[in-house]
């Protein structure tokens, strides 16, 4: 073909994907070659696109299913002698099939002496010859089952697990070996046993074991997915050319392992009804290979195959019974590796999961004994932490930088919460949360948070030296602690794992938070929280407020990371002039927050209170002055 006349795109697609009307019915083979070589063998199960590579697909030859059908690529992208979309296959009523030449220039021979022209399409019954360029496609008819003559050892499979009943076993009266080759044997499938506990190539190497002791030309361990295909997933043999994907295993064979879940060997015969894809097979079996729940998830498979100089040379071909039990044995072994493999994998996501929120200890304590996670009451003490200034940050760092910045910030103030053991709960934008006492009782939960939060207000200082060029002024915390009764659990959904705690005390804590924005304070606890602390905690109340959707009033205490040397005085001072104010002693309190200010103009929390004072003796002010009602979270 000229440089002129290369081949463009398929034509286009129908307007509305096709419909399989043929449910469960047996898909025909479909075998591709290359210059009269395999390179592909696949079904006819959905609408098969055949063609060329695109961009972004893997290279030839390669199977890709999608929700509309399957795209089969079996040229390079730089043969364009094969448009994108060449050949379209799809299954007809009656047993037939429809062939479609999607090619825009090229013609596609069907059979001896009858083309295809460009958009042309045909009903064929199989088996089907499909020839474009240095390309050919087999269409065979679905295998009978009455083509194969099966037969099934006795008794099912066992999950793994689970001991099969001894009165059960079959005598194998067929077998007949020597010390030696017994030896062999056994020798070889304690191997594929050992690789099965530690090890997760063991499927390439039972591949590679039933070859040998079975004296097979081919063996593969195949997997069942969820839509009914097998796909191989370790594949010896003894010949070259019997590569993963143009090798086929008996689709016939193997329905009736997965429907009996029993080891099905197939028994030979020559003559003109031999299925077409078991032409020079002499011997196949199977055993399948179970999961827990006894459903089949796959297959140990094998084939002999006749006119060769492989390993059936010499003797007879046919697989025997206690051939059959050896492989039969083998998948037990890869039934037990792969549950074992499914339980490390659980395990490693479960730790992966638990080690997001909890410290890696408690996660493997979980990963032991997940009923710990099963929602129930708990004494628990819960903390927000606010990043105060985020949306101004945010203004001047720009997306990156803001990603960059509070990851910084979030993992440094999560780090304070793991070092004291506490479960990390969630992220809410700006916003951390933070439990102690659950999953395991903590008897110290609340002194454990406080010592957090003092951690996260020193680690935040190490944080704005590191972003203080680039936000040029320093960030704040607001962090607020409440303790009480919670409901703990999962408070996610079976999607969307996320362990934490629901209730009242969840509310306050979150409307402690809030209020460190009115009362001049980095953290505040409550009254609730300080009961829990040990004596000698840096602690003085604040106020007795009434927060947003909260009844009834909370007295509020802040605590100090590094308190100043006179503490115990000003702590006296402020609860002096606060408890006037709250009895509504104005004149008294005022004389009192005017003193504390001149004496300490740098403490926010003295002058909130000086700016409270104020308020009340307005002639607007009206309520109560013993309960702060809080404008806002």
């Amino acid at each position: 073909m000229s440089s002129g006349s290369r081949p463009s795109d398929a034509l286009p697609e129908a307007a509305a994907p096709h419909v399989d009307l043929f449910g469960e019915a047996e898909a025909f083979p479909v075998f591709f070659y290359r210059r009269r070589q395999r390179v592909l063998a696949s079904v006819l199960d959905a609408v098969l696109d055949i063609g060329r590579q695109r961009e972004g697909e893997p290279p030839p030859a390669a199977r890709r299913d999608d929700p509309r059908g399957a795209r089969i690529i079996v040229a390079p992208i730089d043969d364009v002698e094969v448009s994108r979309s060449h050949v379209e296959l799809r299954r007809a009523p009656g047993g037939q099939v429809e062939v479609v030449n999607r090619s825009r220039t090229l013609t596609v021979e069907l059979g001896p002496g009858e083309t295809l022209a460009p958009g042309e399409r045909r009903v064929t019954t199989p088996p089907t010859l499909i020839q474009f360029g240095d390309y050919a496609i087999r269409v065979d008819p679905p295998e009978a089952e009455d083509e194969l003559q099966l037969e099934g050892l006795p008794q099912q499979m066992a999950p793994p697990g689970r001991q099969t009943d001894p009165a059960a076993l079959t005598r194998l009266s067929d077998a007949v070996f020597d010390e030696s080759s017994l030896l062999r044997w056994l020798e070889t499938v304690l191997g594929v046993f050992q690789s099965a506990a530690n090890s997760r190539d063991f499927p390439e190497q039972a591949a590679f074991a039933v070859t040998k002791i079975v004296g097979l030309d081919a063996a593969a361990m195949l997997r069942c997915g969820d839509d009914g295909r097998w796909r191989v997933e370790a594949l010896h043999a003894d010949a070259p050319e019997a590569g993963r994907d143009a090798w086929r295993p008996s689709q016939t064979l193997l329905a009736r392992v997965r429907r009996e879940r029993r080891t099905f060997r197939h028994v030979p015969t020559t003559g003109a009804g031999t299925a077409a894809s078991l032409v020079g097979v002499s011997a196949l079996v199977a055993a399948p290979i179970l999961d827990g729940e006894g459903r089949v998830i796959g297959a140990l498979y094998g084939d002999r195959r006749s006119g060769r100089n492989g390993p059936g040379r010499g003797r007879h071909l046919e697989i025997t019974a206690f051939e059959a039990k050896l492989v039969e044995l083998l998948a037990s072994g890869i039934a037990g590796g792969l549950a074992r493999l499914k339980e490390e994998q659980a395990a490693i996501a479960a730790r992966v999961r638990f080690e997001q929120f909890f410290t890696s200890q408690l996660a493997a304590q979980l990963e032991r004994d997940p009923r710990l996670l099963e929602g129930r009451n708990a004494e628990v003490t819960i903390l927000f932490a606010d990043i105060r200034g985020f949306s101004s940050a945010s203004e001047r760092l720009g997306p990156a930088g803001t990603m960059a910045w509070i990851q910084d910030t979030m993992g440094t103030l999560s780090q304070c919460v793991l070092a004291h053991q506490g479960v990390l709960v969630d992220y809410i934008g700006d916003e951390l949360m933070a439990m102690w006492g659950a999953p395991i009782p903590q008897a110290e939960h609340a002194r454990l948070a406080c010592f957090a939060a003092r951690d996260m207000l020193a680690a935040l200082a190490e944080v704005n030296v590191r972003w203080r060029g680039k936000l040029g002024a320093e960030v704040k915390l607001g962090i607020g602690l409440n303790s009480g009764v919670a409901r703990v659990g999962n408070t996610g959904s079976a999607l969307k794992f996320k362990y934490g705690p629901l209730g009242d005390v969840v509310n306050v804590a979150s409307r402690v938070q809030g209020a460190t924005k009115y009362l001049g304070a980095d953290c505040l606890i409550t009254g609730e929280t300080l009961t829990h602390l040990p004596a000698g905690v840096a602690a003085r109340r604040l106020a007795r407020v009434r927060v947003v959707n909260i009844e009834h009033p909370v007295d509020l205490h802040e605590i100090v990371v590094e308190p100043p040397a006179d503490w115990e005085r000003l702590c006296q001072r402020y609860r002096l002039a606060l408890e006037a104010l709250e009895r509504d002693e104005l004149d008294a309190a005022a004389r009192g927050v005017e003193q504390l200010v001149r004496d300490y103009p740098g403490d926010r929390a003295v002058q909130a209170l000086a700016r409270r004072v104020a308020q009340a003796r307005t002639p607007a002010a009206r309520g109560d002055t013993g309960v702060w009602d809080l404008p806002g979270k």
